[in-house]
């Protein structure tokens, strides 16, 4: 065989052995496959981060984050830390007013019943103080003020120097859990189908839109609704005996007073029993939501006046929310949540990944929709942002200093 006929025949030999493929034009035999990695971004926010004079309230608010973040895949609340303070009852909850009128019954002390009954059909209107109770702290505040919405009106509007009102009693039951009203003396209405209004201040309010009406809600619709009332009226019931609870029957907690009753008359005293039991520790969850990116759907309370025939205009909301944070009853100054122990397991994915997140907004608030009050009291959270990342194979060579071996 030839110089040449020998070189032709190791050439054919080595290409049928290895096919050689032309990899320099757009159409390759074999594409390359793009691979991403996942990288993680932890960013921390505090309240106090927020500018104040655009944003005064930590409930809404919109912060710039340290860099932008480009194609987050999904993103996840990792930890939050609360103050545990939040005000179950305050104006801007609308459920701290509350009305009653009196029966006064004829008594000795002429000019406190002429003016008693003058005054019948005009409501007495007590205002409790802005935060947390108990159920004996709650029953507490509710008989001190009754009583001195009563006197107030006597001394003030009727003008009687030192004229006193202590009949009314209100106790909380602690084994069927509910509320008594009662009154050692005179009649009384508890009126909870009347509608109460409240000015709600700007922390409730978001840009021009109106602070939720409780009124139209089912539930949570006012003071009486917490401590276990229905809107209707209430009517005090007629006993001329004592009234205790089967629990603590050496304890007396109602009994007719006749000291001031005119002679040959019965005495007898008036009770009203919640027909539910008390809810004084507020909303279970928080609902925390983060503008364009939220992922949670939720139901919409259901509401007595709609527009619609069927008494129910929505149904529900659509990505409504971000996270669902629980709210733990307890004494210590923070709530910690994370993601593992309590709130939702769930990820906020995005398909496809988002392009570019700088700013980010958020808002809290309550199931219904009102804000929730944090009074001032700022808070901090973490969120974990996830992008992908183009990875290109390479081999490194990465030395390790010996400092870091730990």
């Amino acid at each position: 065989m030839s110089h040449y006929l020998c070189k032709l025949f190791l050439i054919k030999t080595y290409m049928s052995r290895y096919p050689q493929f032309n990899v320099n034009n757009e159409h390759q035999l074999i594409r390359r496959q793009n691979t991403y990695v996942l990288d993680r971004k932890l960013v921390t926010i505090h309240t106090e981060d927020r500018d104040i004079n655009n944003w005064p309230n930590a409930n809404h608010f919109e912060v710039e984050l340290p860099e932008s973040l480009a194609n987050v895949q999904s993103m996840r609340l990792v930890e939050i830390q609360l103050p545990a303070n939040q005000y179950v009852f305050s104006n801007n909850q609308q459920n701290t007013k509350m009305n009653f009128y009196l029966r006064p019954r004829k008594r000795i002390q002429t000019s406190i019943y002429a003016a008693l009954a003058g005054n019948i059909n005009n409501p007495y209107s007590i205002t409790i103080e802005e935060g947390y109770y108990s159920p004996d702290e709650m029953a507490n505040e509710l008989q001190n003020l009754m009583n001195k919405a009563v006197q107030d009106f006597l001394v003030n509007d009727a003008g009687i120097d030192r004229a006193t009102y202590t009949y009314f009693k209100v106790r909380y039951n602690k084994v069927s859990q509910q509320m008594y009203f009662g009154n050692e003396f005179d009649g009384f209405i508890l009126p909870f189908q009347d509608r109460i209004d409240y000015d709600v201040s700007c922390s409730a309010i978001i840009g021009d839109r109106q602070p939720v009406n409780v009124w139209d809600q089912y539930t949570n619709w006012g003071l009486p609704s917490y401590l276990g009332f229905d809107k209707k009226e209430y009517i005090g019931i007629e006993t001329s005996g004592n009234v205790l609870f089967n629990y603590d029957s050496s304890n007396v907690w109602l009994s007719p007073d006749p000291t001031y009753l005119i002679p040959s008359q019965q005495a007898y005293a008036y009770y009203i029993i919640a027909p539910k039991t008390v809810s004084l520790f507020g909303d279970s969850a928080i609902y925390m939501e983060f503008d364009k990116f939220n992922t949670i759907d939720e139901l919409v309370p259901y509401v007595e006046r709609t527009n619609n025939m069927y008494n129910n205009d929505y149904s529900g909301k659509v990505k409504s929310a971000f996270a669902k944070i629980p709210i733990t009853v307890g004494g210590q100054s923070h709530q910690i949540f994370d993601s593992r122990n309590h709130f939702l397991q769930n990820v906020s994915q995005y398909h496809p990944p988002i392009d570019r997140i700088k700013k980010v907004k958020f808002k809290f608030r309550y199931h219904d929709g009102r804000l929730v009050d944090f009074k001032d009291n700022n808070f901090n959270f973490t969120i974990a942002f996830n992008q992908l990342k183009d990875e290109i194979a390479r081999d490194y060579v990465v030395r390790v200093p010996e400092e870091y071996n730990l």
